[in-house]
């Protein structure tokens, strides 16, 4: 020891190693309080989990109990968990039911409490909750969030807008719909599929006012929602010299034989894309005038244009297999003939 005293750089490595000792048994000590703390916590959950799921359940029956087991201060966020992640699952009385059971427990009161949490899943949960309660006391605070600059929730703001009062919700989420290009397109058809249907009823109304440069996102919104925009609105941008991605979401949007014209016309369009959805839509609307439109794009220099248009002829409805092996037969160009016998194997049980 006297010779480590005398020299210091081994007093200082001595001193380190203790150190590294010293931390590495802290940090050892720092993981296995964590694991005690998530076994501790995972068994209390457990045991939330076996007292409350059987009542949750019973309620959605319609048999829930008289008297309701008191929640404890930790509890109050298991039970909102459990009860939201039931309340994703069910519909129609069953999830009234369940919304009872929160009113009962006064979860409004709690959510509104989370509403001001800095953890972003604490908020959700509390728009979850004031959304599945149909808390229309909560309208102001949930708009508020509509507003958020966070975009999960305020997309889920809108939906329990929506849950709360459908007319009205409607109208005050269309607008943030058509300008926030921060809502996934993907998790807002999941979100709001269920209310398609008042949405696209609103949606459509707005569509002349709407600035040409947020017209491609409306139409993306009404694709991926799928929406029924009716025809007639469609067709101010189903004219040629629209841009060609506008051009491309109104076809697909296409639901009647109101602007068969100007299908046919785009089925020339200069960009092939714009080709492609135009063949697609005359599979799904074409008249038997049609077929001479979808013959000549089988000769089309585009390889997905000749699909497309093979498979628009045979699904056209009023076309038999016998005439679909007579057009085989009149065809000339090799690259239309091959594309038309590779659409007609694919046909189940069918052979060119």
């Amino acid at each position: 020891m006297s010779n480590i005293s005398s020299d210091p750089y081994l007093t200082l490595a001595f001193w380190t190693a203790v150190g590294a000792v010293l931390f590495t048994l802290g940090i050892g000590l720092f993981i296995a309080g964590l694991r005690v703390q998530r076994t501790l916590r995972e068994r209390r959950e457990q045991r939330f989990q076996q007292r409350w799921r059987p009542l949750l359940l019973q309620a959605m029956v319609g048999e829930a109990p008289a008297r309701l087991p008191s929640l404890g201060r930790r509890e109050r966020w298991l039970f909102l968990k459990l009860w939201n992640h039931l309340q994703e699952s069910v519909r129609g009385e069953s999830a009234l039911h369940l919304g009872e059971i929160a009113r009962r427990l006064d979860c409004a009161t709690l959510a509104r409490h989370l509403l001001r949490s800095r953890s972003l899943t604490r908020r959700l949960f509390a728009i979850l909750t004031l959304g599945h309660m149909r808390e229309r006391s909560a309208w102001d605070l949930l708009e508020q969030q509509l507003l958020h600059a966070d975009s999960t929730c305020s997309l889920y703001a809108a939906r329990a807008l929506i849950q709360l009062d459908r007319p009205r919700g409607v109208r005050v989420v269309i607008p943030q719909l058509l300008l926030r290009d921060d809502w996934e397109m993907i998790r807002v058809a999941i979100l709001l599929q269920e209310f398609r249907e008042a949405l696209g009823t609103e949606l459509a109304g707005r569509l002349v006012d709407l600035p040409q440069d947020r017209m491609a996102h409306a139409l993306q919104l009404a694709a991926a929602l799928q929406l029924r925009i009716p025809s007639v609105s469609l067709r101010p941008w189903l004219q040629p010299d629209q841009p060609a991605d506008l051009l491309r979401i109104a076809l697909r949007l296409t639901d009647g034989p109101e602007v068969l014209d100007e299908i046919r016309q785009l089925a020339g369009h200069e960009d092939w894309r714009v080709r492609v959805q135009a063949a697609h839509a005359l599979g799904r609307l074409g008249q038997a005038t049609d077929l001479a439109v979808l013959t000549r794009l089988l000769t089309d220099a585009q390889w997905w244009v000749r699909y497309r248009a093979a498979q628009a002829l045979t699904r056209l409805p009023f076309v038999t297999r016998e005439q679909l092996h007579g057009l085989l037969d009149t065809l000339q160009d090799r690259y239309a003939r091959e594309m038309y016998t590779q659409v007609f194997a694919e046909l189940k049980g069918a052979r060119p």
